[in-house]
């Protein structure tokens, strides 16, 4: 192990350690005090899980839990171990609120309304600035309606409300008609759906499509791709979900901030990238189906995004219908809503 590294580590005020083989060979004060313990000669798989300590990526993110504590760690592989910076993850930020979600969904309500007149309006008279304008309202009612969702779940995980109504589930149906449904719609895209897996699993549907969606929508909208692969496999204990595209990826020292960045002031030339809940969602809807969330970006080759599922999830008491089963047009509107183009709008599907 590096001399130097070690001091300067020593030195530094941020949690970091150091493994070697299967152990932690080096913490730094702030990280035993972080978490409360020596961690000098632990079993590295028992603090930061298998899946994370066995990962052949060289550079990743991902979130991992201790002592119902929930830590945010950035590995970097050094000869035959990791280099790990640590951080607690904080609450839900303060401005979501009850209040503010039932406002926001009262208006939605309202523009719903609104929309559907608008309709029957353009319908008999016709007009393409009647059609136009009703278009445009519907496009912003799904774009809001996504944003809520998120900010909802949000709101809800971090008080720690029961999210989860798993039953069994066919997530390779869920994903190929995801993908499917999306391609039409951006013809200088390629989506490309492989693997076999998720068959029978037991998940929650609706969050697996929010998830789907945060993260295909992550790769149409902000990485300028013109790939991106979804894959499904199977090991023993989870199902895995992985989401890459050949895009920008993401400079190295903004990745920590991708799965708080509604904690980070924007300026303009950021106000139309919405505003950053979706990474949150994706990894509190991992873990609250007993998995985790990894994420490795490279700039100028991409971005990759691995999600984990347990395979020992019990059912909910609650059934599912069967439009929660299946990958739907309102799934595709309001997961795609800031990409869609104006005729994905023209017809009704606000019901």
């Amino acid at each position: 192990m590096n001399d130097s590294l070690l001091k300067v580590l020593n030195l530094s005020g941020e949690a970091a350690l150091c493994t070697g083989g299967a152990v932690i060979r080096y913490a730094n004060a702030a990280a035993c005090a972080l978490l409360g313990r020596s961690l000098t000669g632990m079993n590295a798989a028992e603090l930061f899980g298998k899946e994370l300590t066995g990962s052949q990526s060289a550079n990743f993110i991902a979130d991992f839990t201790v002592d119902a504590r929930r830590f945010t760690g950035r590995f970097s592989r050094q000869e035959q171990g990791w280099l790990v910076f640590l951080n607690e993850r904080q609450g839900g930020p303060e401005i979501l609120n009850d209040p503010l979600l039932f406002s926001l969904r009262s208006s939605l309500m309202n523009m719903g309304i609104a929309a559907d007149s608008l309709r029957s309006l353009s319908e008999k008279q016709g007009g393409e600035a009647l059609r136009r304008n009703m278009a445009s309202l519907t496009n912003s009612y799904y774009r809001i309606l996504r944003q809520v969702e998120n900010a909802g779940f949000v709101l809800s995980f971090f008080r720690g409300e029961p999210l989860l109504n798993a039953v069994p589930c066919d997530l390779e149906s869920l994903c190929r008609g995801a993908a499917e449904a999306i391609q039409p719609f951006f013809p200088d895209v390629t989506l490309e759906y492989a693997g076999e897996g998720g068959r029978g699993i037991v998940a929650d549907p609706a969050l697996f499509k929010l998830l789907l969606n945060n993260l295909l929508a992550n790769c149409l909208i902000h990485a300028d791709c013109s790939l991106v692969r979804i894959r499904l496999s199977e090991t023993p204990q989870s199902t895995l979900l992985s989401v890459t595209d050949d895009g920008c990826g993401i400079p190295p020292e903004r990745l920590h901030q991708t799965f708080e960045r509604y904690r980070y002031p924007f300026d303009a030339m950021q106000m139309g990238m919405g505003p950053g809940l979706g990474m949150s969602v994706a990894r509190g809807i991992a873990e609250l189906h007993g998995g985790t969330l990894l994420l490795e970006s490279r700039v100028e080759r991409g971005t990759a995004v691995r999600v984990s599922i347990s395979r020992a999830l019990s059912c909910g008491s609650l059934r599912a219908d069967e439009s929660r089963l299946q990958y739907t047009t309102r799934d595709l509107l309001t997961g795609m809503a800031d990409r869609l183009p104006e005729a994905a709008f023209v017809e009704k599907y606000l019901d």
